[in-house]
């Protein structure tokens, strides 16, 4: 098995810092660019530009595969959860919430998955990892709780993204058995392209409602740029920077994205920020944090 040349400790850093930055923009740059689209509108054109650009990359890279009629039925379980649901709710809570509650909600998936693998008898969660699933729910009680009783619908939205949180968990486990006998980029892009097909028809009335002409340049720019930035370069720098310093050294800095897109959002869009909101999103983090660790 070839290896990775080893790059300078400063690129890989750079390269993980750049990664942050993209993830957390995606969120924000979503966020603003919502007024000028249907939800779900806006979701199925993400869904047809990154499904286009994956059927190009498999090409370019040349990576051969072909789908077994045993494993259609879990492609397309896997699809629906990770992609046609995950995606859905996705939007929708970043539609009815804020950038950094979105992305806080969605980095829960690492609590979420330890507790899925143990109610399946899969794995087995120790003292620490329980003390930080539970800290992490006390943040999140203390963060989504008083946002589902205020006005505005933020709760609600919290509580699509933690939905689309527990279904990418799921979508990481069903993908386990599938992973071994396909490969990571053909098993990601099938899926994907299945996941499409599947949510396209209920986002049909959203693309026949939407409003064409009120997209404008910047709006185009922020599909482009969602399509594009978060899924290739960003994926493409995570993957090397894994291969050059470890998945236990790397994913520390996926804590960041939260932190990131809040200080973006309040610095582009003006979301305010409470002292219990951030108390409760500094415990929810430490408690995924800590339930991460074997």
């Amino acid at each position: 098995m070839r290896t990775q040349p080893k790059a300078a400790p400063w690129a890989v850093d750079l390269a993980l810092v750049t990664v942050v930055l993209l993830w957390s923009l995606n969120f924000v740059i979503l966020k603003a660019a919502l007024p000028r689209f249907d939800p779900l509108a806006l979701a199925a054109l993400r869904f047809m530009g990154i499904a286009v650009l994956f059927e190009i990359l498999l090409r370019f890279k040349g990576v051969e595969g072909r789908l077994d009629r045993a494993d259609r039925k879990a492609f397309v379980g896997s699809a629906l959860v990770g992609y046609t649901l995950y995606q859905g709710l996705f939007i929708l809570g970043l539609h009815r919430g804020t950038a950094f509650s979105t992305a806080l909600m969605i980095n829960t998936g690492p609590m979420w998955a330890a507790l899925i693998l143990t109610l399946w008898g899969l794995e087995r969660v120790g003292r620490r990892q329980w003390a930080g699933i539970f800290l992490a729910l006390v943040g999140l009680v203390f963060y989504v709780g008083p946002r589902l009783l205020a006005r505005g619908g933020g709760g609600v939205g919290d509580l699509l993204a933690l939905g689309a949180a527990v279904s990418w968990s799921c979508y990481g486990i069903l993908n386990k058995p599938l992973l071994k006998r396909y490969g990571a980029f053909y098993l990601t892009t099938r899926t994907f392209q299945i996941g499409a097909a599947l949510f396209l028809p209920f986002a049909v009335p959203a693309l026949l409602g939407q409003d064409w002409a009120g997209i404008g340049p910047a709006g185009w720019a922020a599909v482009a740029y969602s399509v594009v930035f978060p899924i290739v370069v960003a994926v493409s720098l995570w993957n090397w920077a894994i291969g050059q310093r470890g998945v236990s050294r790397t994913v520390v800095y996926q804590y960041l994205v939260p932190v990131v897109s809040g200080l973006l959002s309040w610095l582009c869009l003006d979301e305010p920020f409470t002292p219990q909101k951030l108390a409760g999103g500094a415990l929810v983090l430490a408690g995924v944090a800590l339930s991460r660790r074997g």
